[in-house]
């Protein structure tokens, strides 16, 4: 072989190591950029996965803020499956009473009808002859006795007055109208539909059942219209009463009245309650009720609306922390939840506590500064509050915070708005029975009865004795 044929083969063999040199860097420079861009597409796919996780979050909170939501305004409560599932990791409660627990027993009775002494002339087991012991066992026995219906025969004489020429004859008293029930009657019907939430078919299955009374659903309704009729211008003096009161507490709730999605509103003042059904949600309600001129304090939750309202105003504190402990029982608590929680408790602890050894007017202003200066170093603190969550009712404290403390500045104010909530009960118990009121008109009625039994209530005055009294001097 000659020199120049080697030479050519080392050179061919040199240019095609340099070539495939040159496609090895291509390849190494091809995979460094695509494992670059692998890495980029690793790291969008965590940044997404991040962000759907987060926003399966959020939608959970909404519906479950959703079903708050619908709970309050329609009355509507979670599903026992969900409430199970929220519930499977919490412990069951211990059933029974709680360790220490003193039993108590029915308090024997202060009066004795009837008295019967049992005796045995001889032994129930061999029939021998017995002899007297002194010790004598003694059992009380409470029973209901059926009462039927009391029946009232008026004899009325007439007489002929010669000087008016006339024939005159006295009146029947404690009767209304020409009605065959008289007004105990008609009270029973009022406190069966309106304290006991019976459904007009119950109380005349009821009365029928119990008194043989034979009354159709039809005397029900009518007796029951009457009773509205009759206390008419007790609920206005009501709402007059209502416009006077220094402390009032509001709230509503939704019920269905004639196929259309109405408002149940609930006015309680120290001596008063007030019912009233409007298709408005908002301050134009209070101000009708209230009056515009209202100078004096009404407790209300957050609802954005009552920010317009008349008068000084208390912001219910419960409003604020039970969402705060939410937070917390959630399957995934945000980190700061808990933080916050036992913060917002302890300030409202603490305001509790501090107004009860205040007395002049001086004192109560400086405490009021202090306790609404505390909470909003406690709701600002710089980059603490992360969780959305956590930061809205931060914020809702930050907005509300001068309103929160106006229990510091009015004795007798309540921080809570819990009087007018317990007050809506009856009708969210109603709602749930009855389902709807089917005429404004029996909506009305609702409203006047429930109002009248109510400021009864407050004043811790009968209802049978004082409603009695009160239609005995409106028929005469």
């Amino acid at each position: 072989m000659s020199p120049n044929w080697e030479c050519r083969m080392n050179k061919r063999d040199s240019e095609i190591m340099e070539e495939l040199r040159g496609k090895i860097r291509e390849l190494t420079e091809e995979d460094r950029r695509l494992h670059k861009k692998l890495e980029e597409k690793e790291s969008k796919i965590n940044e997404l996965q991040e962000e759907n996780n987060k926003q399966k979050e959020e939608i959970n909170e909404l519906k479950e803020e959703n079903q708050k939501l619908r709970q309050t305004i329609f009355g509507l409560k979670t599903s026992k499956k969900r409430r199970r599932s929220s519930n499977a990791n919490q412990k069951p409660k211990k059933r029974g009473p709680p360790f220490g627990h003193k039993g108590t027993s029915r308090k024997r009775p202060d009066r004795v009808d009837t008295t019967i002494v049992l005796e045995l002339e001889e032994c129930p087991y061999c029939g021998g002859e017995l002899k007297e012991l002194e010790d004598v066992r003694v059992r009380y026995e409470e029973e209901i006795i059926p009462v039927p219906l009391y029946v009232i025969k008026y004899i009325i004489k007439q007489g002929y007055c010669k000087h008016c020429d006339k024939v005159v004859y006295p009146e029947v008293p404690e009767t209304i109208g020409n009605r065959h029930f008289g007004v105990r009657f008609l009270l029973y019907i009022a406190y069966l539909r309106y304290v006991m939430n019976l459904p007009e078919g119950k109380i005349a299955t009821l009365l029928n059942d119990t008194y043989n009374a034979h009354v159709s659903v039809g005397t029900v309704v009518d007796y029951l219209k009457k009773a509205a009729e009759l206390f008419g211008d007790e609920y206005k003096r009501i709402k007059c009463e209502m416009r006077e009161s220094h402390i009032c507490n509001y709230d509503d709730t939704g019920q269905r009245v004639d196929r259309r999605n109405r408002w149940l509103w609930a006015f309680v003042s120290k001596e008063a309650v007030l019912y009233l059904t409007s298709k408005n949600r908002g301050k134009k309600v209070v101000i009708k009720v209230l009056g515009e001129d209202y100078d004096g304090v009404s407790g209300q939750d957050f609802y954005p609306s009552f920010d317009g309202a008349p008068g000084r105003k208390q912001k219910c504190w419960s409003h604020l922390i039970v969402p705060a402990r939410e937070n917390i029982e959630r399957k995934h608590p945000p980190p700061e939840s808990l933080e916050f929680y036992e913060g917002l408790l302890q300030i409202f602890e603490d305001a509790k506590e501090a107004v009860k050894g205040l007395e002049t007017e001086e004192e109560r202003s400086r405490v009021y500064a202090e306790f609404v200066d505390r909470l909003e170093k406690f709701v600002t603190q710089e980059g603490k509050w992360k969780h959305h969550g956590v930061k809205k009712l931060a914020k809702r404290a930050l907005k509300y915070r001068h309103e929160l403390f106006t229990f510091i500045l009015v004795p007798g104010v309540d921080p809570t708005n819990n009087v007018a909530e317990r007050a809506l009960r009856p009708g969210v118990r109603q709602r749930k029975i009855w389902g709807c009121f089917r005429t404004k008109k029996g909506a009305k009625n609702r409203d006047i009865m429930m109002s009248v039994m109510g400021t009864m209530k407050i004043q811790n005055k009968d209802f049978f004795a004082h409603g009695k009294e009160y239609i005995l001097s409106k028929l005469s």
